[in-house]
């Protein structure tokens, strides 16, 4: 299962960072980064679809632009929403020294 954090390599060769993750509509889909062999992180970022066929998971890119603004913004979302949180977590602990 492709997690947060995991490089995925597509068949082409091409590697991707996992850089988020969510579940809409009984579908998992991932936002990711592509790197270089170095491991630096490029300019192009997709969302893949993950799906599972027998056991084995595939990403598929999400072609359908109407759907991918839809999953950008909800991933903006997400990634704000935990920008907040560790903003806050971060006050809390200066609050406490």
């Amino acid at each position: 299962m492709t997690e947060v954090g995991n490089i995925v390599t597509l068949e082409n060769g091409q590697e991707y960072l996992v850089l988020e993750e969510l579940t809409k509509d009984n579908s998992r889909y991932v936002y990711s980064v592509r790197i270089l062999q170095d491991d630096t992180p490029t300019d192009e970022y997709l969302i893949f679809e993950a799906i599972n066929n027998d056991g084995d998971e595939y990403l598929k890119p999400v072609e359908d632009k109407a759907k991918y603004d839809t999953l950008i913004e909800d991933f903006k979302d997400i990634i704000a929403d935990k920008i907040i949180n560790f903003a806050n977590e971060d006050n809390d602990t200066e609050e406490e020294v």
